[in-house]
Order: structure tokens, then sequence, then C-alpha cells
């Protein structure tokens, strides 16, 4: 049995893992799996010339380590592999760097009982919101700045608009918004004359949307701008013929909970815990 880093060469046999096993456990995230192939740590399980399990955890943003990817084939048991790729993944990391973060968001409970097992520590809680698509009523008429369709072009704009209004480990990098940007379905900004002071990005799949990202300049914050691009979404849900517009947050993040209500989205009942890993110096 070799552990080592994932390599280039190493991405059929990746992509086998990743589509054929059950064990799997996928970041929340725009980007595709094997996209973090060549960044460190990703380690690899070898045995007998096949890949049997791999765990990537790269630096992006650098503030948090993101699991990106845990999975397992049939010829390893899920503990055994955790634990041997954990262990590698720890000593990529030198032990007198600062404060060193690693965060999952669980979607399996078998998971979050290898996560609890090696130290990790419930610390938040993500829920999913829904809103039945019906008739609204532009408000953006009404609004003292303006909103318009994304380009790329607003992608810098975008991602100093992400790294100020959320704080880590919520923060995605430029490289992460351009992955959700180009698989948005509808993506707009809000601005004034000092540029972009807001953003959403939103994905669609058949008769339904999400609301994967929203994030206003703290100090424009309170000044209704969120909710004016959440119903400019709503209004462009209702003129597709959508039927469901869905938004995930955090369930300490009352300002948002409290918007999503005042816009008419209801609980739908699923939750997913966040856990965090720390190693102090």
């Amino acid at each position: 049995m070799i552990i080592r880093s994932a390599l280039p060469a190493d991405r059929p046999y990746l992509s086998s893992l990743l589509y054929s096993e059950q064990v799997v456990h996928r970041h929340l995230d725009w980007r595709p799996l094997l996209d973090w192939l060549g960044q460190s740590p990703f380690g690899v399980i070898e045995e007998n010339g096949r890949i049997q399990a791999a765990l990537a955890c790269p630096l992006d943003p650098p503030e948090i380590i993101w699991i990106r990817l845990f999975a397992v084939g049939s010829g390893i048991s899920p503990q055994t592999a955790w634990q041997k790729l954990w262990r590698f993944v720890l000593e990529q990391f030198s032990a007198s760097q600062s404060l060193l973060t690693v965060g999952a968001i669980v979607l399996n409970s078998w998971f979050q009982k290898l996560l609890v097992e090696s130290g990790f520590e419930q610390k938040n809680e993500v829920v999913v919101l829904i809103w039945k698509v019906g008739f609204t009523k532009d408000e953006q008429e009404k609004v003292a700045f303006r909103i318009r369709m994304m380009t790329q072009k607003d992608l810098p704009s975008v991602a100093r608009v992400d790294h100020l209004a959320f704080p880590s480990p919520w923060q995605i990098s430029e490289k992460g918004l351009l992955a959700g940007y180009e698989q948005a379905a509808v993506a707009m900004v809000a601005e004034n004359d000092s540029g972009v002071v807001a953003y959403q990005i939103s994905t669609a799949m058949h008769e339904s949307a999400h609301l994967a990202r929203l994030a206003v300049l703290p100090e424009y914050q309170n000044c209704g701008i969120g909710t004016a691009l959440v119903n400019a979404l709503q209004v462009y849900c209702y003129r597709r013929g959508w039927r469901a517009l869905t938004v995930n947050t955090q369930a300490d993040n009352l300002a948002s909970l409290h918007l999503y209500k005042k816009l008419d989205f209801h609980p739908t009942g699923e939750k997913y815990p966040l856990f965090l890993f720390e190693r102090r110096p």
C-alpha cells in the first residue's frame, strides 16, 4: 500500500473512483472535483497499481482548508482510508505554522462519524430554504442603484465584494467565482457610481433554480440592495416559468434568514452541519 500525492496521470483512475463508488464525499462547490489535481494536499492510496482512495484539501482560499473530496473504493474500509489519508494531509503542513483550520460540510452520516473521531467539532449548520415561484412585483424602479446582468469583466469586483462581505470560512476565491459564473443560469450585479456593490449567482436544473451566492459590501448592507437583487431574481424565475427557487444559508445568519422570510422563502427541513478542525501552533 502506497500513500502519495495525486499526479496528473491519475486522472482516469480517480474519475473511475469518484463516479463508480458509493463512498464519496463531495464539497458543495462549483468546481469539478478533478480540477484540484495539481494542488496540494491531494493524497491517494495506491495498491497493486490501483487507486483505492483519495482525499483533497487544497488551500483555496488560504484562510481555510475545505475537504473538497474524499472517495473510497471497495478494496479498503472508509475508516482505514480516512485515517491514513488524514495523517498524510496533516503532515503536509508545518507544525509551526499559524492556526490551521480544516472545514467540511457534511452530507452523509458515515463521513460525520469519521470527522468526529478525528477531532472535528460542529460549529454551524447550513439550512435550505425554498420559494415556490409565483407572481412578484418588480421593485427595481424604486432603488437608488442599478441592477444588471453580470459579465466576466465584473469578476475582480465581484471577488472583492465577496471577500469583504463574508468572514472565513465562507469566502470564495476569484477562480471559484469564475467557475460559478460559467455554470450560472443567471448572475446579476448591483452597482452605483462607485462600482459593483453587490452580486448574486444562481444555477438552474429542469424547472427549478438555486440562489448559490448573494453578497453585499458591508457599507451597503441594510440598504435594501440584497432584497432588490433577490426580488430581481424572483421576477426572472417567474418570467422563465420555473417552479421553485432554493437557497442555502447559515443557521445563525439572522439577517439572511430575515431577508428570505420577508421574500416568502420557507425552510425545507434540510440541514447540513459544518464541522471544523483547528490546530494551533
